[in-house]
C-alpha cells in the first residue's frame, strides 16, 4: 500500500515543479522596518553585476493591449479583461537598433542598529533604488522586479515598483542573512522593432566587512544606474507577457489573471522565542514561550496587502508562567479573521474558549469574525493560554539532561487568515521590523493591575528614546530565528557559550549584526558523560503532520531534501521492482 501511495504522490509533485516560477521556497516580507539608517560612507562601482538584454519569447507588437480606462490594475478587484487596440511602433530608422545597456551600481554601508539600539534582526533589511534612462532621457514607468534565487534556485519576488519621473525607484527589500545579492529585471519595448525585451543584471546587498579586525559582511544599499538605448515602457502591456496587464510579468505573478493581486511574500519557516521576566532579563535562555511560524501574504501590484496567512506551532514553554501569542496590526480597515486550531496529532483542537486571556477588551478571540482597526491593533489571538497549548513546562529541560524524540511534545497549532477589507500598506505605519510582523507576548502576570505584555525591539521607545525592549545590557525579551531554532536548555544562558553552545552569538550581537549573520547554525555541542547538552534539538525533533502534507509543503519549502529524498524513493521502487521481476512467484 505505500508504494502505492508514493506512486500517486509523485505526479502532483513533478506537476508542480513543472511550474518552475511558482515553486517558491521563501519570499521574505516587504518592508524596511527600522535600521535602515545610512551610513556616510559610499563606494562607487562596487556592484558586480552586469546587466544584459533578453528578448521574451512574446515579441509580436500586435499583442501589445493598452488597459481600458476602467480597468483596476490596484487594490479594489476589479479584474475586468483590457481591451485590445492596434499599437503603433514607429520604426526610429531605416535600420532597427538593437537595445542596449550599460550599467553603474554604487553602494553605501547601512546601519542596520536604528541609530545604536541593535534590533537583533537576522533578515537583511535593505533599499534597492534603480535608476533608468535612455537617450531622450529618464525612463518613466517603467515595471522593475527585484528578486533573490539563492533560497530557492528559483526566482523568488522580493519586492516589485515602477519608476517616477526622474526614471527612479526605490523598493524596499527585506532577505534572508544567506541572501548577498539580488537580481533585477525590467520590462519594456524596443520601440525601433515593437519587440518586448527585459533587460536584466544583479546587485549586491552585503559586502566583506573592511578592516583588520573585522569579520562577516556589512549590508549595503545599491543605487543601480541602467542606460539604455532602443529602450522604454510598454505603452499598454504585451498579454502573453503580462496577461492582467498589471504591471508584473506573468514570469513574476502569481495571479497572472487577476489585475488586483500580484505576489505572494512568503517568509519560510521560522522560531519566535521569548524571555518572560520582563521588565527583568530573567535567565536570558529565549525558552519561556517558543513558536514555529511560517506565514503568506497576497500583495498587489503597488505591494499592498489584501490576505495574511500564517501557520503557529508551539514548542517551547520553558517558564511558570503562562502566556498568550498575539499578532498586532496597525492599519486603518477592518479585517476577517478565521482561525482553527489542532493539536500535536493533527486533530481539531477546541480548548480556546476556556482558555485564560490575558489580553483585555479584545475581540475575535479563538472564533475570529469582522475585527476594526481598534480591535486589530489591541492585537489578534494567535495562540491562547500555554498552559492549553503545551500544557505544563515541555521542551525546556535542565541542562544535562538527557531530552530525546520521544520526550519532544508538538504543542498546538493555529491555522490564521486575515483578509483586510480594503489592501493596507504595512510599511504606512510601522507593522514590520527586519521583515517580519508585530507580534507579542502577554502574560498571566500584572504590573500596576495590567497583565505585561512583551514585544520585539524596534516597536516601541521610551521617554528618552531608548528601546523599549532591550534590557540595560541590550539584550532583547524576544527574538526572531530563521528556520527550526534550537534553544538553550532550561536556565542556559544564550550570551555564555560555554552554557549554551552559540559560540558566535556574542560575536553577532556585539557587531551588531555584522559578524556571524548565521550564528544559530553553529552549535559547539556534543552531548557526552563529561559534557552536558546545553541545547534543546528541536529541529530534529520537528516534522510537519503527515506525508504527504510534507511533501506537498517541501516542493515549495524544502526543495533539495525532497530531491534527495525522491532519489532514495526512486532508487527503492527500482530495486523492488526489479526483485519482483526477477521473483515471478512474488506476492
Amino acid at each position: 500500500m505505500n508504494r502505492w501511495i508514493i506512486l500517486l504522490v509523485l505526479p502532483l509533485f513533478l506537476l508542480d515543479c513543472s511550474n518552475k516560477k511558482k515553486g517558491m521556497l521563501l519570499l521574505p516580507f516587504l518592508g524596511l522596518g527600522d535600521g535602515t539608517t545610512q551610513a556616510t560612507t559610499a563606494s562607487a562601482n562596487d556592484g558586480d553585476g552586469t546587466f544584459t538584454v533578453v528578448g521574451l519569447e512574446t515579441t509580436d507588437p500586435s499583442q501589445v493591449t493598452t488597459p481600458d480606462s476602467n480597468t483596476n490594475t490596484g487594490d479594489t478587484g476589479n479584474s475586468e479583461t483590457p481591451s485590445v487596440v492596434t499599437p503603433t511602433p514607429t520604426p526610429a530608422a531605416p535600420t532597427p537598433g538593437p537595445t542596449t545597456v550599460n550599467n553603474e551600481t554604487t553602494t553605501t554601508v547601512v546601519d542596520q542598529t536604528n541609530g545604536g539600539d541593535f534590533n537583533f534582526e537576522t533578515n537583511i533589511t535593505v533599499p534597492v533604488t534603480v535608476v533608468i534612462v535612455n537617450e531622450a532621457g529618464p525612463v518613466t514607468n517603467a515595471p522593475v522586479t527585484v528578486t533573490e534565487s539563492i533560497t530557492t534556485g528559483e526566482p523568488n519576488v522580493v519586492g516589485v515598483g515602477t519608476t517616477n519621473g526622474n526614471g527612479s525607484v526605490t523598493i524596499p527589500i527585506s532577505v534572508p542573512p544567506t541572501v548577498v545579492s539580488v537580481d533585477i529585471s525590467v520590462v519594456g519595448v524596443n520601440p525601433t522593432t515593437g519587440e518586448v525585451v527585459e533587460i536584466v543584471g544583479s546587485a549586491p546587498v552585503q559586502q566583506p566587512a573592511t578592516g583588520s579586525n573585522s569579520e562577516g559582511t556589512v549590508v549595503v544599499a545599491p543605487v543601480i544606474n541602467v542606460d539604455t538605448t532602443n529602450f522604454q515602457p510598454v505603452n499598454g502591456c504585451v498579454q502573453a507577457v503580462d496577461s492582467d496587464c498589471d504591471g508584473i510579468a506573468n514570469n513574476y505573478d502569481e495571479f497572472p489573471d487577476d489585475p488586483s493581486l500580484a505576489t505572494i511574500a512568503r517568509t519560510g519557516r521560522y522560531t519566535i522565542a521569548f524571555e518572560d521576566m520582563f521588565p527583568s532579563a530573567g535567565d536570558a535562555d529565549l525558552n519561556d514561550h517558543s513558536t514555529v511560524f511560517s506565514t503568506e501574504m497576497d500583495k498587489t501590484p503597488t505591494n499592498k496587502v489584501k490576505i495574511i496567512r500564517g501557520t503557529y506551532t508551539h514548542v517551547a514553554k520553558g517558564a511558570g508562567y503562562n502566556h498568550e501569542l498575539r499578532l498586532s496590526l496597525d492599519v486603518p480597515t477592518n479585517a476577517n479573521v478565521q482561525i482553527s486550531y489542532v493539536d500535536g496529532s493533527g486533530n481539531p483542537w477546541n480548548g480556546c474558549a476556556s482558555a485564560p486571556k490575558y489580553t483585555a477588551n479584545t475581540a475575535g478571540d479563538c472564533t475570529g469574525g469582522t475585527l476594526t482597526p481598534a480591535q486589530l491593533k489591541r492585537g489578534v489571538l494567535i495562540l491562547p493560554s500555554s498552559d492549553k497549548t503545551l500544557f505544563g513546562k515541555k521542551n525546556a529541560p535542565a541542562a544535562g539532561s538527557t531530552f530525546t524524540i520521544n520526550d519532544f511534545v508538538r504543542g498546538v497549532t493555529a491555522q490564521v487568515t486575515i483578509t483586510f477589507e480594503e489592501p493596507v500598506d504595512l510599511n504606512a505605519t510601522k507593522n514590520l521590523v527586519g521583515g517580519h510582523l508585530n507580534y507579542f507576548l502577554a502574560i498571566n502576570q500584572k504590573t500596576d493591575g495590567v497583565f505585561r505584555q512583551i514585544f520585539r525591539p524596534g516597536y516601541f521607545k521610551d521617554a528618552k528614546g531608548k528601546d523599549s525592549f532591550l534590557d540595560k545590557n541590550g539584550f532583547p525579551w524576544a527574538i526572531i530565528v530563521p528556520g527550526v531554532f534550537n534553544h538553550p536548555t532550561e536556565g542556559a544562558d544564550i550570551r555564555k557559550p560555554s552554557t549554551s553552545g552559540y559560540i558566535f552569538f556574542n560575536s553577532w550581537m556585539n557587531s551588531n549584526g555584522v559578524a556571524h549573520k548565521d550564528w544559530y547554525l553553529h552549535i559547539d555541542q556534543i552531548p557526552a558523560p563529561n559534557r552536558p547538552s546545553y541545547v534543546v534539538r528541536v529541529s530534529d525533533f520537528y516534522t510537519d503532520n503527515g506525508f504527504t502534507a510534507y511533501l506537498i509543503k517541501a516542493v515549495r519549502k524544502n526543495a533539495l531534501e525532497v530531491s534527495a529524498s525522491l532519489i532514495v524513493v526512486g532508487a527503492a521502487l527500482g530495486f523492488l521492482m526489479k526483485r519482483k521481476m526477477g521473483n515471478p512467484k512474488a506476492a
